[in-house]
């Protein structure tokens, strides 16, 4: 047979030191001057008898071209194994640079024990032949020749081998393959990738294969060299290695299995001491599944593991007597000790070769595609029919019938004792459904400080691996090696209290310990993370195929589950939810805030091992879908308001700017020379803007900028705040002398100051500024638009957006900023055509209401408008009806404003229609969540076509106290003319209970008090068409939690059309006085998170 010579293996190359920049010089011409090693030449001859005996000779000449590399080959090593082979070592040479050659005498070369045989002593015939070579250095080239005689065959008569061809891990510029056998010997070659045809040559058949690999390495932009990327011709679809060439004598499997059987038959046989041990382990065990698994259990953890390849040393197990006396064996001593004692109960087993990480090739009947043996044993079903079990007792730490992944799915020689061996497949997944959870349990304080308590359960693939670790480790090593594991999750703090402790050695792994970490992930810049480990999932790249199919793993179920509790009166921004559903896995994570606390959970089901190569653009857009690839997004922290809640503030509940921040937040001493304190700081900053805390910014920039005169951002920040607080003058200064001196700075503070010169009607100042610092980006041109368009040149403002649309096609804010435009400039009729063309085969319903508000404007083709307007509000209307009160964030706020647009939309277009009564309920609900002077103008116009004009007038009159109604300058003029008329025409305004007359009243409510509660604070409720279905307190003393169930109680007529399914969201401030017998909820005239927790 081949024996493989363990010289220098592709694994071996791969591990050979890169080179730095500087290296041994050599020609410029050389094309691999910057290589590690170049082989120039790998030749191995193997030449078979019939017997089965034979030699092999290998050749190698090496160029060493790196100090790393020679110091990987100043020690050349051989191994063989005496019971059947000797070995030589024929010739070493050194030559060098200047023509001379230095041999090491082959003598100097000591002969001892392999290594192996040092903890196992009954592996004694494994040798080594080590022989350091003289004067090696970088710049030389190494000769070596090594010869194995096979002096006795394995098989009688029989002899196989195959080889792999050095492809991956370096150059070599020729290698070759030969093959002599007699000429008159069956022997079968497969060598399908590397076709060649044998030659008869002095009775001998003799085959040669050549190959090389001649691209060099790369070097990247840090100059690093990296191996050059070469596909390797033999691999199959998962990427094993197939041999370039393999041959047998072998007719068929079955002659294989017959062979292996005659090995190792007769040891299978328990004998005394075997069934004693046998009857010893199993009497506790009532069926033949507890007395399998009581066995298994011991062979697998009681006799140690050596790791022996099958076939390296002899193929014929050790006794079962012997693998008990000594407590060790390698796979297929352990098959064999595990099979004799199962036998010794009566039960039918059979010994297995296989081959892990190795492709079979099924088309040669050769022992040489096997490296591991396991076991099968019969066992009765649940239906109490045989059932065939598989078992690798190798694993040590792997639970009964668990296959370790690397040989699940594989073909497998599976040996009976009396019926010819088959190939047959091992089983693709393991016998229990697979699942882990990750749970975590924290506190977040006001100094950023986490603690979390955290427990992982294991019952899958990473079980394994976490037996095996735990095997190797001491209670005083638990903290270490979870710091280490905890820090591959992506947890960087610091881990106590580990344990690690098994109270059911059959129950999942479970580990739990205690995690903290100071400043946890992005507190300085008001920003959180849920307590989630890493997600272990198969990404790929988006750019091209993967050459081989998907490997997702093992199917399972991997959940987490964390609660953050935040500091008090802190709240948080959550991200939206994420939901993705294929026939090969799903992936969904929720965010919830309940009671102060962050409540995440994520859930990843794989249903597939594999997925085939050409569905990888179906995996890609899963991928992309779950928004693994793009991290945990971050959870963005709300500090408490500086502001209480008061009986005043409930009466107000509008917008009132927040008072200065106290002296508390002066600014921090800043390292100016440390830019990431700088972001930090301006992140801070940015903070207290988004409160309105105009003075405190301004005080931290001023100081922020006498510390660091030269950071980015900082001055023109200033200016933005100066500007916004009155001075504007000067801030317009500051930001103008932030862009000459950082002109590649971000435009965003040139595109604040040019809304605020909008705002003060200094046009020609913000165009100008647009000019000289904006640039031609899409948000300048955007902010063009919007500077022409407050003063009402819409001409050129549609030249702007028609350049914008050249560039972004697909974009349909842009083409619905078209239509608008063009209604704006009374070209009505491309106005229509612009809108229906923005909204044709979208499904957003923003994109729809906005386009569908342009025709109705036009009033061109009113049925289409009204049917695509039913379809934005039905589509909303299901969005409002999927948000969960507790997970609701901006984008949630945002569709019920939506929805409360197309409410408005809707019955605008019917009352176009001449369809008062069916407008009347949708413009109620708008005008309930949406006090604004069009919306009221549209419903007070429904009143008067259905002739209820005292509801009229009454409409009438609030909208025209709406805020900034007077800014909607064509229907704040339409309320006014219309109240004249009506009040002319003697109409009397509607008065008495349920007729408020200020827009305070109409927004305020009554609430019992029965649990005595006091002060103020803020809810988040969720309106249906019955009034108040869901509510939970924001802000506030928990005391006013009893309020929530009494505002359940509230009706709000109105508030939805009738039959509606949505669940609006909106937000109330409520106020108890002392002792009152009920409080007051006002509902703010703005939702959502930024304003929740504001006195207003």
């Amino acid at each position: 047979m081949k024996l493989r010579l363990i010289v220098l293996s592709a694994a071996v190359i791969a591990t050979l030191p890169l080179p730095s920049r500087t290296q041994t010089p050599a020609s410029s011409a050389d094309p691999y001057r910057d290589e590690p090693f170049v082989f120039e030449r790998y030749d191995t001859t193997t030449t078979m008898k019939a017997d089965g005996t034979g030699d092999i000779v290998q050749h190698v000449i090496v160029r060493v071209q790196s100090d790393g590399v020679a110091r990987q080959f100043s020690v050349l090593n051989l191994s063989y194994a005496s019971a059947n082979s000797t070995a030589t070592m024929e010739f070493v040479r050194v030559h060098k640079p200047d023509g001379s050659t230095i041999n090491t005498p082959v003598d100097d070369a000591m002969e001892m024990p392999a290594e192996v045989t040092r903890e196992a002593p009954m592996y004694s015939d494994l040798k080594e032949k080590h022989l350091p070579v003289r004067s090696l250095a970088s710049g030389d080239r190494l000769e070596y020749q090594f010869h194995t005689v096979l002096t006795k065959a394995q098989a009688p008569g029989q002899f196989w081998g195959a080889e792999h061809f050095l492809v991956q891990g370096g150059v070599v510029l020729e290698q070759s393959l030969t093959l002599s056998v007699p000429e008159k010997t069956y022997v079968q070659v497969w060598s399908p990738n590397h076709k060649t045809t044998p030659v008869v040559r002095d009775g001998m058949q003799v085959w040669t294969w050549t190959s090389s690999q001649a691209k060099a390495s790369a070097r990247d932009e840090n100059g690093k060299m990296t191996a050059a990327d070469v596909k390797d011709p033999d691999e199959d679809a998962d990427g094993r290695k197939l041999p370039s060439v393999a041959w047998t004598t072998f007719h068929s499997w079955a002659e294989v299995g017959d062979w292996y059987r005659s090995l190792a038959e007769q040891r299978l046989q328990p004998t005394a001491s075997v069934r004693a041990k046998a009857d010893e382990l199993t009497k506790n065990a009532k069926t033949p599944q507890e007395q399998a698994e009581a066995l298994y259990h011991f062979v697998a953890t009681q006799i140690r593991y050596i790791s022996l390849s099958f076939g390296v040393g002899r193929f014929q197990p050790h006794t079962p007597d012997e693998v008990l006396d000594h407590g060790y064996g390698d796979c297929k001593d352990k098959d064999t000790l595990l099979e004799s004692l199962l036998r010794a109960k009566g039960m039918t087993t059979a010994p297995v070769l296989i081959g892990a990480g190795i492709a079979p090739v099924t088309d040669v009947p050769s022992p040489s595609v096997f490296n591991h043996a396991i076991t099968t044993v019969e066992l009765p079903d649940a239906a109490g029919k045989p059932e065939q079990v598989w078992l690798d007792s190798t694993a040590e730490v792997a639970p009964f019938r668990v296959l370790m992944p690397v040989i699940r799915d594989q073909q497998a020689l599976v040996i009976p004792d009396k019926a010819p061996a088959t190939l047959e497949k091992t089983p693709p997944n393991p016998p229990y459904a697979y699942h882990e959870d990750f749970t975590a349990v924290g506190t977040l304080d006001g100094d950023g400080l986490m603690k979390s308590h955290m427990v992982l359960t294991a019952r899958s693939d990473n079980e394994l691996e976490l037996r095996s670790m735990m095997q190797r480790l001491s209670p005083a090593q638990w903290d270490d090696a979870m710091q280490y594991l905890s820090g591959a999750m992506g947890f960087g703090g610091k881990v106590s209290g580990t344990d690690m402790r098994q109270a059911d050695a059959a129950a999942p792994v479970k580990i739990s310990y205690d995690y903290s970490r100071e400043k946890y992930a992005g507190w300085e810049n008001k920003q959180s993370l849920p307590l989630f480990p890493a997600v272990e999932l198969t990404l790929i790249n988006d750019e091209k195929a993967p050459e081989h199919d998907i490997d997702l793993g093992a199917p399972r179920t991997v959940e987490a589950h964390s609660t953050v509790a935040l500091p008090a009166g802190y709240r948080a921004e959550l991200p939206d939810a994420v939901h993705v559903t294929r026939e090969f896995a799903t992936y969904d994570k929720t965010y919830r805030l309940v009671d102060g606390k962050v409540i995440a959970e994520r859930k990843l089901v794989v249903k597939v091992h594999k997925l085939p190569r050409d569905r990888w653009k179906d995996y890609l857009a899963f991928q992309k879908a779950t928004l693994v690839s793009d991290g945990e997004p971050y959870l963005r922290l709300i500090p408490p308001d500086h502001l209480t809640i008061n009986k005043q503030a409930a009466k107000s509940a509008s917008t009132a700017p927040a008072k200065d921040t106290p002296a508390k937040d002066a600014m921090p001493a800043v390292d100016s020379s440390n830019p990431s304190d700088v972001r930090q700081q301006l992140a801070e900053i940015t903070t207290m803007l988004q409160r309105r805390d105009l003075s405190g910014a301004r005080n931290r920039l001023e100081a922020l900028r006498k510390s660091s005169p030269d950071a980015p951002y900082v001055l023109g920040m200033l200016g933005l705040v100066k500007a916004e607080d009155g001075d504007f003058d000067a801030g317009a200064h500051d930001v103008e002398a932030e862009m000459k001196a950082h002109p590649d700075d971000d435009p965003w503070m040139v595109l604040g100051l040019a809304q605020e010169y909008s705002s003060k009607q200094r046009y020609s100042d913000a165009e100008a500024l647009l000019s000289k610092f904006g640039g031609s980006g899409d948000r300048v041109q955007q902010m063009r638009v919007y500077v022409l368009e407050r003063q009402n040149d819409y001409m050129h403002a549609l030249g702007v957006l028609r350049d914008l649309q050249a560039r972004q096609p697909d974009n349909r804010a842009i083409a619905s900023q078209v239509a608008s435009t063009l209604y704006e400039l009374h070209r009505n009729e491309e106005a229509a055509m612009a809108a229906k063309k923005a909204m044709d085969g979208s499904d957003d319903p923003d994109v729809i209401n906005n386009n569908v508000y342009v025709l109705s404007e036009t009033k061109i083709d009113l049925p289409f408008a009204e049917t695509q307007s039913r379809r934005s509000v039905d589509l909303l209307e299901k969005a409002t009806a999927s948000h969960i009160l507790e997970v609701a964030n901006t984008k949630a706020f945002a569709d019920s404003s939506n929805l409360v647009a197309s409410w408005d939309t809707l019955g605008y277009i019917l009352l176009l229609e001449s369809k008062p009564k069916e407008a009347e309920p949708y413009l109620r609900a708008a005008w309930f969540s949406q006090e604004s002077v069009i919306v009221g103008n549209h419903l007070a116009q429904a009143f008067e076509g259905l002739d209820r004009n005292p509801d009229a007038l009454w409409i009438y009159r609030l909208a025209k106290e709406a805020e900034h109604a007077a800014d909607a300058k064509q229907d704040y003029a339409e309320v006014t003319a219309a109240i004249a008329r009506l009040e002319k025409a003697g109409v009397k305004a509607a008065s008495g209970e349920g007729f408020p007359t200020s827009m305070q009243d109409l927004r305020s409510y009554h609430v019992k008090n029965g649990a005595g509660a006091e002060g103020g604070g803020t809810v988040r409720l969720q309106l249906n068409a019955e009034g108040v279905a869901a509510a939970m307190l924001v802000s506030g003393d928990a005391k006013l939690k009893p309020l929530l169930d009494e505002s359940k109680s509230l009706r709000l007529p109105g508030a939805e059309p009738a039959g509606s399914s949505a669940r609006v969201l909106r937000d109330a401030v409520v106020y108890c006085g002392k002792k009152s017998s009920t409080c007051d909820l006002v509902f703010m005239l703005n939702s959502g998170i930024a304003v929740e927790g504001a006195s207003e």
